[in-house]
């Protein structure tokens, strides 16, 4: 049960943050704390092993879950109550305190005699697989899930054959199917085919879902044309109207549920036919609606016997390795019952891929699938076993996935930072929170629950749910109490996580609702009314016209994202009182009208704070400290969007463990600054610098000492030339992905130098417009993995040598010059006669008829359309 595990580790996290506080000012009896910190230990090494094990032994220890969530919130209770009572108003009860803490030390220990008990009845549980760093590299080397279309290469080909054939008239096309049938994956297999991206001028894609908005939908499809998404809706259908007429468009509209969104979007006067053989396509589990639309209908079946099992080993086993002939029988029958649905056998595959390899645990699961291919709750309840067998500790962070709207991206850095407020994760030595965090993401990923947007170096950047598998989290959540979505107005009374989508009348919370964890999707929820939930500790997508301080008393707070607006002044000073949140870990506010923010002293003595995000902050050198040790941010791991900053040796001092920063420079350059002292942040990994393009910043940028442990640069505006940027940090030893910028870099002539950048994977340069020559072979970026360019306008020739770099997998040209792009499809098609076929080219190429018309001849005379792995895209300007 998620919410015992949560509730155990929560509670861990709790005393260990409590007992770190420098103030002391909390009574505790260190007796009871070993005794409630023994009990805990104990309850988090029961759940996590019989969690590991199955049948009668599982369902005997299921039957405490809810006993012992129960124990620990009301610990959690006590605990947070008194410290609330003590940081806002200096309240000293300690012998109140000190029994309540008795109380739940009991109980806590009662649970731990009960569990005890179950496994004397029970025998030694199965211990819990380690997680350190070691096994998380172990598990990230597996080879990835594939995303192909097994058992549907037929499919496939006829519905690009309706694409691109007659007749010439619009076409709608239809691809209908129940959930996890596939719809989705075939659209995206064909929308992303080479030949495809060839043959339209423009393809776009929108998600409908089953609650949409025609403004949302709209603005995606403007979106994809890189035009502006604001303004009216008139205004955004008349833009893309002419924004499409007269160019061949593929357009998706993926998940559509009824014809009453097909009626709204008025698709006649959206969409121009003008007999140049444009498509739309709209997927949908909804008969009616694929009748309805009438061109032309692509209906998905389930797998047939040899298609699932392949997709199903495909899930399941490393290619190299196969099926092991010991659980060849079962593992078939394991296949069988899914009954062909593709969905169903790559989430039960991803989870057989991370469990053990044994006959007995492969036989509980081949005999807990009970599955008819009727509906889509027949398919929740296979999925449901997916979530039955997750490890313990990753319960708690898929459930909360829920949290997120239906179809939306969404970004792991959100995730992540909410798993770690939540106190869903473990301390491991070794790791940070961040990393350990990033983990249980990709093992998610490993499983099949989520849908990977985008990922590199083995780490999740952005991914979505499938509608089933957010409706299982939906569904399991609010059965064992663990989150519940209000999407109409109803009394919140006793939940403690609320996640209110929509406008939900505000007062729909009570005053004395235990209410933990709030997060606003589409509304626009007051914070202002908020002070009496003393409880609180996730607040996001909250809004507030900081005319009220009340947020800041909420001490118990881990997790703040506010929207402030309505503020009309150019500069916004944050309350002292903000270092009343003595327990915040995340701190991120928008600015809806860009004003300036000015922090308080008080902000450096905020300890726990793990990550700042403010635009744009203004962080005013702390005071000398005579103790300096206690007051060290040692948990600061990312300080993002910070303006002029000093670099003061003091500040140096007081964030020492920093492993991502954000800093922008705009004011006159002075003594004031202190580049060298980077170098002192000897944890940091990521940085980001932008100067306003004065050329006074050059000399600034040139006395930055960077630290040998940066993994990650990008600079804007310092103005350098090439050879300056390579005597800066060429020669860094751990330099994996570097970002140019406008203005970053000036001069017409790049001539590398061997023996820097060697451990360069990613290389991206963006505006860098004085460009003209690039001297570079394959000995000078011997490891690049990617290779990025755009609005490169005056650059002649794309260095043919960088093709040979044997690590090379994507090239992507971005509205560069014709002569480069054409010159890097000549590299594409020389490497791929010489039999090189891991190397892909993306081209964007944009220009006015004439540049057009001149560009699309030289391609043809030199036959570079030809090439294998080149997706070529054409706009035009």
């Amino acid at each position: 049960m998620a919410a015992a595990f949560a509730a155990l580790v929560s509670l861990q996290n709790n005393m260990r943050l409590i007992y770190s506080h420098t103030n002391h000012t909390f009574p505790f009896e260190i007796e009871q704390i070993l005794s409630l910190w023994g009990s805990v230990r104990f309850l988090i090494d029961f759940m996590t092993s019989y969690d590991n094990s199955h049948g009668v032994r599982r369902e005997t220890a299921e039957a405490l879950e809810i006993r012992i969530a129960r124990a620990a919130q009301v610990a959690e209770d006590v605990i947070e109550a008194h410290m609330v009572d003590q940081i806002r108003c200096g309240k000293t009860r300690p012998s109140r305190f000190l029994l309540d803490l008795q109380k739940v030390a009991l109980g806590m220990d009662y649970m731990k005699r009960k569990a005890s008990t179950v496994i004397e009845r029970s025998g030694t549980l199965d211990p819990p697989p380690p997680l350190h760093s070691s096994t998380a590299a172990a598990a990230q080397s597996t080879p990835l899930p594939t995303s192909s279309m097994v058992g549907f290469d037929d499919v496939l080909f006829n519905l690009l054959d309706l694409l691109t054939g007659v007749p010439l008239s619009r076409r709608v096309i239809s691809i209908q199917g129940m959930g996890g049938m596939g719809k989705t994956t075939l659209a995206i297999n064909a929308f992303q085919h080479p030949y495809i991206v060839q043959h339209f001028d423009v393809c776009l894609w929108a998600t409908i879902s089953q609650e949409y908005s025609i403004q949302k939908i709209l603005a995606q499809l403007l979106s994809c044309m890189r035009r502006s998404p604001g303004g009216t809706v008139g205004e955004m259908r008349e833009r893309l109207y002419k924004s499409l007429y007269g160019r061949r468009y593929l357009i998706v509209l993926d998940d559509m549920w009824t014809l009453k969104a097909w009626d709204d979007m008025n698709v006649k006067f959206l969409f121009p036919d003008t007999n140049d053989g444009s498509r739309v396509v709209v997927t949908t589990r909804n008969a009616n609606v694929a009748n309805h639309l009438g061109d032309c209908r692509v209906a998905m079946s389930f797998l047939d016997e040899d298609s699932s099992w392949h997709l199903f080993c495909q899930n399941a086993f490393a290619k190299q390795q196969g099926c092991p002939p010991e659980l060849e029988e079962t593992a078939k029958k394991v296949v069988a019952r899914c009954k062909g649905l593709p969905l169903a056998i790559v989430v039960v595959g991803g989870h057989l891929r991370k469990s053990p390899t044994t006959l007995v645990y492969w036989e509980n699961v081949a005999q807990s699938i009970l599955y008819s291919t009727e509906n889509d709750e027949q398919c929740l309840k296979v999925l449901s076993l997916s979530y039955r067998y997750l490890p313990a500790h990753l319960k708690p962070c898929f459930l909360l996935l829920g949290a997120f709207p239906e179809d939306e991206m969404i970004y792991a850095h959100d995730v992540l930072k909410l798993w770690i407020a939540e106190g869903f994760i473990g301390y491991f030595v070794g790791s940070s929170l961040e990393e350990v965090a990033a983990y249980y993401l990709w093992d998610l990923y490993m499983r099949n629950l989520i849908l990977v947007d985008r990922f590199d170096s083995e780490k999740v950047y952005k991914f979505k749910l499938h509608d089933l598998v957010r409706e299982l989290c939906l569904q399991t959540a609010k059965k064992e109490e663990f989150l519940y979505v209000f999407e109409t107005s109803g009394a919140i009374t006793r939940e403690r996580r609320v996640v209110i989508s929509g406008e939900v009348n505000h007062e729909t919370i009570t005053s004395d609702a235990p209410v933990r964890f709030l997060i606003c999707n589409g509304g626009r929820y007051g914070i202002n009314n908020l002070y009496d939930l003393k409880l609180l500790r996730t607040s996001s997508k909250v809004v507030t016209t900081l005319t009220s301080e009340s947020i800041f008393q909420q001490v118990n707070l881990r997790y703040l994202n506010v929207d402030l607006v309505y503020i009309r002044r150019p500069v916004l000073y944050l309350p002292s009182s903000i270092s009343f949140l003595c327990n915040l870990q995340i701190l991120t506010i928008v600015v809806l009208d860009q004003s300036k923010v000015i922090a308080p002293y008080g902000i450096w003595e905020m300890l726990q704070l793990r990550h700042i995000e403010v635009n744009m902050i203004c962080l005013i050198d702390p005071l000398p400290a005579d103790q300096a040790n206690h007051l060290v941010m040692r948990n600061l791991y990312a300080l993002l969007k910070v303006e002029n900053f000093r670099l003061s040796e003091e500040v140096c001092k007081r964030i020492p463990n920093v492993r991502e920063l954000r800093l922008s420079y705009c004011d006159e350059v002075s003594w004031y600054y202190c580049p060298r002292n980077l170098g002192c942040f000897h944890q940091l990994q990521i940085l980001a610098l932008q100067f306003d393009g004065n050329s006074k910043w050059r000399e600034f940028a040139m006395s930055l000492v960077f630290p040998s442990s940066l993994r990650e640069l990008r600079l804007s505006g310092c103005g350098v030339d090439w050879e300056e940027l390579t005597m800066m940090v060429g020669s860094l030893p751990r330099l994996e992905r570097l970002s140019l910028f406008r203005n970053s870099v000036i001069g017409s002539v790049w001539t590398p130098v061997e023996g820097k950048f060697c451990h360069l994977k990613y290389l991206h340069i963006y505006g860098c417009h004085d460009l003209v020559c690039w001297n570079a072979d394959n000995s000078h970026f011997p490891v690049l993995r990617y290779l990025r360019l755009r609005n490169l306008s005056k650059l002649i020739e794309f260095p043919s040598g960088i093709g040979e770099i044997a690590t090379l997998e994507n090239i992507e040209l971005r509205f560069c010059s014709a002569s480069s792009t054409i010159s890097a499809m000549r590299t594409l098609a020389e490497q791929e006669e010489l039999a090189n076929e891991s190397l892909r080219l993306t081209v964007y190429f944009r220009g006015d008829e004439e540049t057009m018309e001149s560009f699309k001849n030289e391609v043809r005379e030199e036959g570079l359309t030809s090439c294998t792995n080149l997706s070529l895209h054409l706009l035009s300007s």
